[in-house]
Protein backbone atom coordinates (compact mmCIF):
# COMPACT_ATOMS: atom_id res chain seq x y z
CA UNK A 1 0.00 0.00 0.00
CA UNK A 2 2.86 2.37 0.82
CA UNK A 3 4.50 1.61 -2.55
CA UNK A 4 1.25 2.54 -4.32
CA UNK A 5 1.07 5.84 -2.42
CA UNK A 6 4.66 6.69 -3.37
CA UNK A 7 3.91 5.86 -7.01
CA UNK A 8 0.83 8.13 -7.02
CA UNK A 9 2.85 10.99 -5.49
CA UNK A 10 5.53 10.66 -8.21
CA UNK A 11 2.88 10.58 -10.94
CA UNK A 12 1.19 13.75 -9.76
CA UNK A 13 4.34 15.72 -8.99
CA UNK A 14 5.88 17.52 -11.92
CA UNK A 15 9.47 16.59 -11.16
CA UNK A 16 12.08 17.72 -13.67
CA UNK A 17 13.86 14.91 -15.41
CA UNK A 18 17.39 14.36 -14.26
CA UNK A 19 19.92 15.01 -17.00
CA UNK A 20 23.43 13.79 -16.52
CA UNK A 21 26.54 15.62 -17.58
CA UNK A 22 28.92 13.54 -19.72
CA UNK A 23 31.73 12.16 -17.56
CA UNK A 24 34.51 13.85 -19.50
CA UNK A 25 32.79 17.25 -19.65
CA UNK A 26 31.97 20.08 -17.29
CA UNK A 27 28.34 21.21 -17.03
CA UNK A 28 27.11 24.47 -15.62
CA UNK A 29 23.45 25.22 -14.94
CA UNK A 30 22.38 28.42 -16.72
CA UNK A 31 19.65 30.84 -15.68
CA UNK A 32 17.60 29.68 -18.70
CA UNK A 33 17.08 26.25 -17.03
CA UNK A 34 19.56 24.74 -19.42
CA UNK A 35 23.20 23.74 -19.38
CA UNK A 36 26.52 24.99 -20.66
CA UNK A 37 28.38 21.81 -21.55
CA UNK A 38 32.12 22.27 -21.93
CA UNK A 39 33.84 19.28 -23.50
CA UNK A 40 36.71 21.25 -25.01
CA UNK A 41 40.24 19.82 -25.04
CA UNK A 42 39.15 16.45 -23.60
CA UNK A 43 40.71 14.27 -26.35
CA UNK A 44 37.23 13.09 -27.40
CA UNK A 45 36.96 10.93 -30.50
CA UNK A 46 33.16 11.03 -30.57
CA UNK A 47 30.45 13.33 -29.29
CA UNK A 48 29.22 12.10 -25.88
CA UNK A 49 25.57 11.72 -24.90
CA UNK A 50 24.44 15.25 -24.07
CA UNK A 51 21.65 16.61 -21.86
CA UNK A 52 18.63 17.55 -23.98
CA UNK A 53 18.48 20.95 -22.29
CA UNK A 54 21.97 21.91 -23.49
CA UNK A 55 22.01 25.59 -24.47
CA UNK A 56 25.74 26.07 -25.02
CA UNK A 57 28.04 23.31 -26.25
CA UNK A 58 31.81 23.51 -26.52
CA UNK A 59 33.53 20.65 -28.36
CA UNK A 60 36.57 22.46 -29.74
CA UNK A 61 40.11 21.12 -29.70
CA UNK A 62 39.27 17.42 -29.58
CA UNK A 63 39.85 14.54 -31.99
CA UNK A 64 36.39 14.57 -33.58
CA UNK A 65 36.31 13.48 -37.22
CA UNK A 66 32.55 13.13 -37.69
CA UNK A 67 29.24 13.32 -35.83
CA UNK A 68 26.94 10.31 -35.82
CA UNK A 69 23.60 10.93 -37.58
CA UNK A 70 20.94 12.11 -35.13
CA UNK A 71 23.44 13.02 -32.41
CA UNK A 72 22.34 16.67 -32.20
CA UNK A 73 18.66 16.21 -33.11
CA UNK A 74 17.38 16.32 -29.51
CA UNK A 75 19.22 19.54 -28.69
CA UNK A 76 16.22 21.79 -29.40
CA UNK A 77 17.40 24.60 -27.08
CA UNK A 78 20.96 24.82 -28.38
CA UNK A 79 21.95 28.43 -29.10
CA UNK A 80 25.74 28.31 -29.09
CA UNK A 81 28.10 25.69 -30.51
CA UNK A 82 31.87 25.51 -30.97
CA UNK A 83 33.23 22.65 -33.07
CA UNK A 84 36.49 24.31 -34.12
CA UNK A 85 39.98 22.80 -34.10
CA UNK A 86 38.93 19.21 -34.73
CA UNK A 87 40.35 17.05 -37.54
CA UNK A 88 37.06 16.74 -39.48
CA UNK A 89 37.00 13.97 -42.08
CA UNK A 90 34.80 15.42 -44.82
CA UNK A 91 33.72 12.23 -46.54
CA UNK A 92 30.19 10.80 -46.91
CA UNK A 93 29.79 10.54 -43.15
CA UNK A 94 30.10 14.30 -42.57
CA UNK A 95 26.87 14.98 -44.51
CA UNK A 96 24.70 14.80 -41.36
CA UNK A 97 26.73 17.48 -39.58
CA UNK A 98 26.82 19.70 -42.67
CA UNK A 99 23.04 19.55 -43.18
CA UNK A 100 22.34 19.92 -39.46
CA UNK A 101 24.49 23.07 -39.30
CA UNK A 102 22.75 24.48 -42.38
CA UNK A 103 19.37 24.06 -40.68
CA UNK A 104 20.38 25.81 -37.44
CA UNK A 105 20.13 29.43 -36.43
CA UNK A 106 22.70 29.46 -33.66
CA UNK A 107 25.89 31.21 -32.73
CA UNK A 108 28.62 28.97 -34.03
CA UNK A 109 32.35 29.24 -34.41
CA UNK A 110 32.80 29.44 -38.16
CA UNK A 111 36.04 27.47 -38.25
CA UNK A 112 34.66 23.98 -38.82
CA UNK A 113 37.28 23.09 -41.40
CA UNK A 114 37.96 19.82 -43.21
CA UNK A 115 41.25 18.06 -42.50
CA UNK A 116 40.76 15.11 -44.81
CA UNK A 117 40.64 14.17 -47.63
CA UNK A 118 43.70 16.15 -48.70
CA UNK A 119 41.90 17.58 -51.74
CA UNK A 120 39.60 19.67 -49.53
CA UNK A 121 41.88 20.24 -46.55
CA UNK A 122 41.07 23.63 -44.99
CA UNK A 123 37.69 23.98 -46.70
CA UNK A 124 34.76 25.02 -44.51
CA UNK A 125 32.20 22.27 -44.00
CA UNK A 126 29.31 24.50 -45.09
CA UNK A 127 31.02 25.13 -48.44
CA UNK A 128 31.12 21.45 -49.37
CA UNK A 129 29.12 20.18 -52.32
CA UNK A 130 28.13 16.61 -53.14
CA UNK A 131 30.86 16.50 -55.81
CA UNK A 132 33.50 16.60 -53.08
CA UNK A 133 32.57 13.22 -51.66
CA UNK A 134 34.55 10.99 -54.05
CA UNK A 135 34.36 7.93 -51.79
CA UNK A 136 30.56 8.15 -51.72
CA UNK A 137 30.33 8.02 -55.49
CA UNK A 138 32.43 4.83 -55.62
CA UNK A 139 30.20 3.19 -53.01
CA UNK A 140 27.10 4.16 -54.97
CA UNK A 141 28.57 2.70 -58.19
CA UNK A 142 29.37 -0.56 -56.43
CA UNK A 143 25.86 -0.62 -55.02
CA UNK A 144 24.37 -0.03 -58.49
CA UNK A 145 26.51 -2.80 -60.00
CA UNK A 146 25.39 -5.26 -57.35
CA UNK A 147 21.75 -4.31 -57.93
CA UNK A 148 22.15 -4.83 -61.68
CA UNK A 149 23.79 -8.23 -61.15
CA UNK A 150 21.07 -9.27 -58.73
CA UNK A 151 18.33 -8.19 -61.16
CA UNK A 152 19.96 -10.10 -64.04
CA UNK A 153 20.12 -13.19 -61.82
CA UNK A 154 16.46 -12.86 -60.84
CA UNK A 155 15.50 -12.40 -64.50
CA UNK A 156 17.48 -15.51 -65.54
CA UNK A 157 15.89 -17.66 -62.83
CA UNK A 158 12.42 -16.34 -63.71
CA UNK A 159 12.99 -17.11 -67.40
CA UNK A 160 14.14 -20.64 -66.55
CA UNK A 161 11.05 -21.24 -64.39
CA UNK A 162 8.79 -19.90 -67.17
CA UNK A 163 10.40 -22.19 -69.77
CA UNK A 164 10.09 -25.23 -67.49
CA UNK A 165 6.45 -24.38 -66.80
CA UNK A 166 5.76 -23.99 -70.54
CA UNK A 167 7.37 -27.39 -71.21
CA UNK A 168 5.30 -28.98 -68.45
CA UNK A 169 2.07 -27.54 -69.93
CA UNK A 170 3.05 -28.71 -73.42
CA UNK A 171 3.78 -32.23 -72.19
CA UNK A 172 0.57 -32.28 -70.13
CA UNK A 173 -1.50 -31.76 -73.30
CA UNK A 174 -0.41 -35.17 -74.62
CA UNK A 175 -0.99 -37.07 -71.43
CA UNK A 176 -4.26 -38.84 -71.00
CA UNK A 177 -5.60 -40.96 -68.24
CA UNK A 178 -8.14 -43.71 -68.51
CA UNK A 179 -10.21 -44.52 -65.55
CA UNK A 180 -12.02 -47.82 -65.44
CA UNK A 181 -14.92 -48.22 -63.11
CA UNK A 182 -16.23 -51.66 -62.49
CA UNK A 183 -19.78 -52.23 -61.50
CA UNK A 184 -20.09 -54.28 -58.42
CA UNK A 185 -22.54 -57.27 -58.68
Amino acid sequence: MLAFAVLVVFLFLDLPSVELCPVSCECTQLRDHGFRVDCSSKHLKEVPVLPESTIELYLQENHLTTVAPGKFDKLQNLRKLDLSSNPWNCDCHIAYLKHWLEDQTLISDSSVLCSTPALINGKHILNLTGNEYPACKKDELILCKSIIHRNIGIFAVSLLVFLLLACAVHIAKYLSYRVFVENAP
